[in-house]
């Protein structure tokens, strides 16, 4: 049985205009507690995301929160998912490119965003991980075996 990333999306998007600050964006993570925006450009395509780490460095750098967020957030080169993709596929992405959450598109449209906090909280994603690195270890202490 396969887990796909359909079955961890916990909302809707929340996403964010490109002409919009980072206080806004501080605003809505705050009032909404995520730690993620999704940035649309005036026809509403994804085109970035806005983290909170993304605010934080930013600060630190001496940025302003009146900053547009495509200055401080991540635009382009989205990392995505689709929602039928496999709940071990989208941690091998978030692990290969060392990010926490991942846009979760379906063709053109935006479907959700998830995190790594919601692949480890379902219980049976992880005891199916498990299963799945125990049948690996296993295939590989067989085909060693001479």
């Amino acid at each position: 049985m396969s887990f796909t990333v359909d079955k961890v999306i916990k909302r809707e998007p929340l996403v964010i205009s490109e002409n919009a600050r980072v206080k806004d964006a501080v605003n809505i993570m705050s009032r909404e507690n995520v730690g993620i925006l999704v940035i649309v450009n005036n026809a509403g395509k994804p085109i970035g995301v806005i983290s909170e780490r993304d605010v934080i460095k930013a600060l630190a750098r001496g940025k302003d929160l009146n900053a547009k967020v495509t200055e401080v957030g991540t635009v382009g080169n989205l990392i995505t998912v689709g929602p039928k993709d496999s709940i071990y596929r989208a941690a091998l992405l978030m692990n290969d490119h060392k990010i926490r959450h991942l846009v979760v598109m379906d063709g053109d449209k935006l479907r959700g965003v998830i995190s790594i906090r919601d692949i480890i909280s379902e219980e049976r994603v992880i005891s199916r991980l498990a299963e799945l690195a125990e049948a690996r270890s296993s295939e590989a202490e067989v085909s060693g075996a001479d």
